[in-house]
Formats: C-alpha cells, structure tokens, sequence
C-alpha cells in the first residue's frame, strides 16, 4: 500500500490513517448538504466548452450548457482566479479574448493583436484583474533580436485600446497585486537567469527589477494578495509593496511541484489545489492541497481510497486534469480523463483525506480542464 504525504512528523499518522481507509471496500453514497452548482469546462475534440453540473433527485448530472461561454479551441492560454477564468487562443490567425465571470454566469469576448499578424506571435501567459488583462508575448523582428511585450488592455474598450510594455527578456508569467504588475522574466540568451520587473499601473512605468537567479519557473498570488515566486525546492514570498521577500525551503523529497499544475486554486484559507506530477506511477497527475501556513502537502494517491477494480475498470482513471473543493459540504471534486479515451473524462467526489469517503462520480462527454463552485 502505498501513501504520499509530504510533512515529516505527520507521515506516520497519516499513512496509517491512509491505508486503513483504503482496506474498506469503495461505495458511493450521495449526501448532499447544501445545494451547490459546479461550472466546468471540458475539452473535447480539440474544442472547450462548459457545462453546468449539479443534483437532482440524488444524482449528479448535467443541468445544461454555459450559453454564454463561446466554444473555442482548446489550444489556449488561461488565467483563474477564484471567480473569473481568462482565455487567449487564435482561430484562423485572429487572437481573441474570452472572459467568464463563474459567479455571475457572464461572459466577455473581444478580438486582440488587430495591428499584428497573431500567428508569427508567442504568448507566453496573460492575466486580468476587473477593469485590464494582461497579455505577455514575444515575436521575431525582421533582422533583428527578438521583441519582447506586456499588452495591456482596457476591458472596457473591448481590446481597441491598449498599452505596450516592452521588456528586455523574455516574459515566463505575469500577476498583479496592489495596482502593481509583476512580470516574471528569462534572461535565455546570455545567463539563462530569471528576473522580476515590477511596474506601477498607474504609471506603467517600471519600479525595479529583482534578480531571482535559476529556475524561478512560475508566480502565484496568496489569500494576503503577496507574490509568490515558485521554485524546486522552495518559494519565496514577496510583499507586493515593500518588495521584502521571506524564503520558504522544503525538505528533501518533499516538494509540493506545484509549477508543473496547469490548473489551480486558492480556497477561503489560504490552502492551494493544484495536480502534481508523479515520476514512474501508472496515473502521472493525483491531485494534492499544499498548505502555505503549515509548509504541508496532502497529494491524494488513488490507490489510498479507490480499489483496483474502480480505478481500472469502473472509473477507468489515465490521469488527474482538474481540482475543485465545495466547502459548503467539505467535497473535493476530482476531474480526470479516462484510459484510452482522449475525449472521455469524469468527475468524482470525495470527502478530504483523512476520510476519504466517496460521495459520487459523473461521466463526461469531454475532459474536465477546470472546475468552478458557484
């Protein structure tokens, strides 16, 4: 039996209370507390759309289409945060900006880079807060170095009017906080060094520029609206005005790797849900809670609460592509894609460890790329 959690003086409690779980047999059983409606979005034959999810009668289903969400390519780049979710793809070389607000069901599409030709463009990652998004790129200039840009953009003039930053690196991501953006930078050519550039918004202009040395790979943002510079081995936490940074390490063989998510999120305390790679494990992604006030993650394997038989046969599990957490009812829900089946996922729905208690599974036409409790 395997478990996997990664604090040093709680591992033996823990994988005790694991595997004692996991030897009862897997039943499904709806208990639902507080009426709750899931948004989420799933890809499915190179297209993402978004569904509503719910239930009914004591069953977890469908309720119906997200209307106002635009299907588009699922060749894209995305920005979340705990109510709003920002897409930037290209279909037939225009760029296009999709923004859904899941708390109120809304959606905003405009068309971006009009002055450019999109497809001789790289964009590396965007953001948005209420009123602007962010948009970082590069493109190659006839005879001369790469170009490197910040575009940002007026979500009230639907994408006609915007400002260009220009960079001296190449952008890897971008947030803000406090009016402030922070940009994440490579210095590819010369050092192979990252750096952060932090402008003033109202301004535009830059602050400073903060040396980071190697494999500074993505930023977050905490529930004290603090920067957070992920590395390896440890992330360091910077406040977004005074620029003093506080480091935290992890032990050996401990670290949470939350760069390699392509979805996460923030709940109301703080703690961070993300999927996690696992090196030579049949399911490559499990989904894991790192929480920042304990240096603690709980990485949820799923031979700790599923049998055999429901991994490979009744649920079919390949890997874990989104995370979500209903804390109305204390419900995790875990997207995932079925084996062989590249268009096929499902959701499941348990209690946190160490309960691990499933409440029930739904099957998907599409593969759960990010989940919304509304």
């Amino acid at each position: 039996m395997k478990t996997y959690n990664i604090v040093a003086y709680f591992i033996m409690a823990l994988s005790f209370v694991a595997c004692e779980k996991s030897s009862e047999e897997s039943t499904e059983e709806i208990a639902i507390e507080a009426p709750t409606n899931y948004t989420v979005f799933l890809s499915s034959s190179n297209n993402l759309n978004a569904v509503v999810l719910g239930t009914s009668n004591d069953e977890f289903i469908v309720k119906n289409s997200v209307e106002s969400f635009s299907e588009i390519p699922s060749e894209y780049v995305k920005f979340r945060d705990s109510d709003e979710i920002s897409f930037y793809y290209t279909s037939n070389c225009q760029a296009n900006i999709e923004l859904y607000n899941a708390a109120n069901n809304t959606a905003n599409s405009f068309q971006v880079f009009q002055d450019l030709d999109p497809c001789v463009i790289e964009v590396t990652a965007i953001t948005h807060t209420a009123e602007l998004i962010f948009i970082a790129y590069e493109r190659e200039l006839l005879g001369k170095d790469m170009q490197n840009v910040v575009r940002i953009i007026s979500l009230n003039n639907s994408g006609e009017n915007y400002i260009d930053i220009t960079l001296d690196k190449k952008p890897v991501d971008l947030i803000t906080s406090s009016n402030r953006l922070f940009v994440l930078t490579l210095n590819e050519f010369v050092t192979d060094e990252y750096h952060l550039s932090v402008f003033d918004l109202n301004t535009n202009q830059q602050i400073v520029e903060v040396d980071l040395g190697y494999n500074a790979l993505k930023l977050f943002k905490n529930n004290s609206e603090q920067v957070l510079i992920s590395y390896l081995e440890l992330h360091t936490t910077l406040d977004p005005i005074s620029l003093d940074k506080t480091y935290t390490t992890y032990s050996e063989n401990t670290a949470p790797d939350f760069i390699t998510t392509k979805d996460s999120f923030l709940d109301s305390s703080g703690k961070m849900y993300f999927q996690k790679a696992m090196l030579n494990t049949e399911i490559d992604m499990v989904p894991a809670i790192y929480d920042f006030q304990k240096n603690n993650t709980v990485v949820y394997l799923f031979e700790n609460f599923l049998t055999e038989s429901d991994i490979n046969v009744k649920y079919r599990i390949a890997t874990t592509t989104s995370i979500g957490y209903d804390e109305q009812n204390n419900y995790m829900l875990i997207g995932y894609q079925k084996k062989g089946e590249v268009n096929k996922g499902g959701i499941l729905r348990i209690t946190p460890a160490p309960d691990f208690k499933i409440i029930d599974n739904i099957d998907l036409d599409g593969v759960p790329q990010t989940i919304f409790v509304n």
